[in-house]
């Protein structure tokens, strides 16, 4: 059976936005600067507030893991997760699943990818929506 999310306080307005096809992250109302994962606090000036802004949802990437096991039937092998460093600030990167070959074919280090999202269903009919990435060459 395939595991969903599990959103909590921080993050479920993260996955609110992506189940809408959206890519968000926070950005610090005092300082600017963006963050992800969600926090309650920037750890550049130390404050509270905040928003969720959108991104371009474009990057390059920075490594890929290929899983040659299947973790109990969950997901199809091979499968790689690749993780991006988001165009809009050095110091984002976000993993997903690499959406144009399973196997990894294709990925180099500083390729340029675009987010994409994947409806999915688990086994008892729940619902939720994740992230892949997709490189500009193939699109």
């Amino acid at each position: 059976m395939r595991p969903l999310p599990q959103p909590e306080r921080d993050s479920r307005p993260w996955w609110d936005a992506v189940a809408r096809h959206e890519l968000t992250v926070q950005a610090c109302a005092d300082c600017s600067r963006l963050r992800w994962p969600a926090r309650a606090i920037c750890n550049r000036c130390g404050s509270f507030e905040w928003s969720w802004t959108p991104v371009s949802g474009q990057g390059r990437v920075v490594t890929w893991l290929v899983n040659h096991h299947s973790f109990g039937g969950a997901f199809e092998t091979p499968s790689t997760v690749v993780s991006v460093r988001l165009a809009e600030q050095e110091d984002i990167v976000i993993p997903a699943r690499y959406a144009d070959a399973p196997d990894g074919a294709g990925l180099d280090f500083d390729l340029e990818m675009r987010v994409g999202f994947d409806d999915v269903r688990d086994a008892e009919g729940n619902t939720a929506t994740l992230l892949h990435w997709r490189s500009l060459a193939a699109a």
